[in-house]
């Protein structure tokens, strides 16, 4: 069965997809709006007025709503950074949500956002940081300062009055990561040919370019496992491999994914297009890939494919081992290196029934918040 977020995508960006009697029930409803699609829904309803159940449109209405004025706010605190940056000379690269949504969706709304990411070189850091703070913003966080010590971004930034959060990159991941070992991701090739610029008075703003888009998308999605909103990155890679069709440089793009990490993230973000019929994979790109679609192996593939269809495109069904916990010692050790009959036979269920320290499932505080919600139940 077609996951509710999949069936909603193709209907709105195929439009030869076939219109099903119903679309969607109120549990799919739900699941759209959780996921930030909730513009998409409304646009598709504007159409097909009669395609969800009587008293429901309105729900998708106030999401596309919300998402509209929350986007243009949010672009108008990135117009102020931006107008700062310009008049101290610091260029500024737009990464993640602030330059997917102007560059590849046809409302800049569409695509929701949690936060501005910008990427500047490590010597401008300061001085853009400070603009920040005569702008209003102040740095907080959970974590201590140490930790962003060798973090690809600083502590992020937030306005108390405008509630919008920045976060300044000087990398695209952590240098001692694997994904931050990948060498289109080094600081020298970013520096050089693979950013390209669009206008912004007074100055220029960067964009990853195409092919450096869609990598890092398959890499920063993949390398961070997220259930809710997962399936954006999804549709981000979608519109890039639809609207830059004729222009993607596929050479450079396989060159870049002559790293095993890159190879497997971005051959799963394929694979998972091809098999919803959203995006074919030629042969020749099949082949370039060979490297990740033999770490992941045929059965860890399907595996993987069956979290994304259960866990980010649609709401997750309540069973033995699908906590988030299990999800993500699934996903990680699926998506590690290694041969794949040695994580399928050996890592995995060794690490479902002894998770690893992060995943925090032996944690004394973990334990201390079951009990505090258990005798909460039993005493209300």
């Amino acid at each position: 069965m077609t996951p509710v977020t999949i069936q909603l995508i193709r209907l709105v960006f195929d439009e030869s997809a076939r219109i099903p009697p119903v679309l969607f029930n109120q549990d799919g409803l739900s699941w759209i709006l959780d996921s930030g699609l909730g513009p998409l829904l409304w646009h598709l309803l504007e159409r097909y007025p009669e395609r969800i159940p009587p008293g429901h449109a309105e729900y998708a209405k106030a999401a596309n709503l919300s998402a509209y004025m929350l986007s243009s706010e949010t672009f108008d605190r990135l117009n102020e950074m931006l107008d700062r940056a310009a008049n101290i000379g610091c260029q500024v690269t737009l990464l993640k949500g602030v330059s997917v949504a102007q560059q590849w969706y046809p409302e800049r709304h569409w695509r929701p956002m949690r936060d501005i990411d910008v990427l500047v070189n490590a010597r401008d850091q300061p001085r853009f940081e400070k603009q920040l703070v005569e702008l209003g913003y102040r740095q907080k966080s959970n974590y201590p300062p140490e930790f962003y010590v060798s973090h690809q971004h600083s502590m992020p930034f937030s306005h108390p009055i405008k509630n919008c959060w920045v976060e300044v990159h000087t990398a695209l991941f952590r240098a001692d990561t694997p994904a931050g070992q990948i060498s289109a991701f080094k600081a020298d090739v970013l520096r050089k040919v693979q950013t390209v610029v669009a206008g912004h008075a007074p100055g220029n703003v960067w964009r990853l370019s195409d092919e450096l888009q869609l990598v890092y998308t398959a890499v920063h999605w993949a390398t961070q496992l997220t259930l809710v909103g997962g399936i954006i990155p999804i549709l981000d890679s979608l519109l890039i491999l639809r609207k830059s069709r004729d222009r993607l440089d596929w050479d450079w793009i396989l060159e870049a994914c002559r790293n095993n990490t890159a190879a497997r993230h971005l051959w799963l973000m394929l694979s998972y297009l091809e098999r919803h019929g959203l995006h074919d994979i030629p042969r020749d790109i099949r082949h370039g890939l060979r490297n990740g679609r033999r770490v992941i192996g045929s059965i860890g593939q399907k595996m993987l494919h069956q979290i994304i269809d259960e866990n980010m495109a649609a709401r997750r069904q309540e069973r033995l081992f699908n906590s988030d916990a299990m999800i993500t010692v699934q996903w990680d050790t699926l998506l590690s290196d290694g041969a794949p009959i040695h994580k399928l036979l050996m890592q995995l269920p060794w690490r479902m029934l002894f998770p690893p320290r992060e995943t925090g499932r032996y944690h004394p505080a973990r334990h201390w918040r079951r009990l505090k919600n258990f005798l909460t139940r039993t005493l209300e």
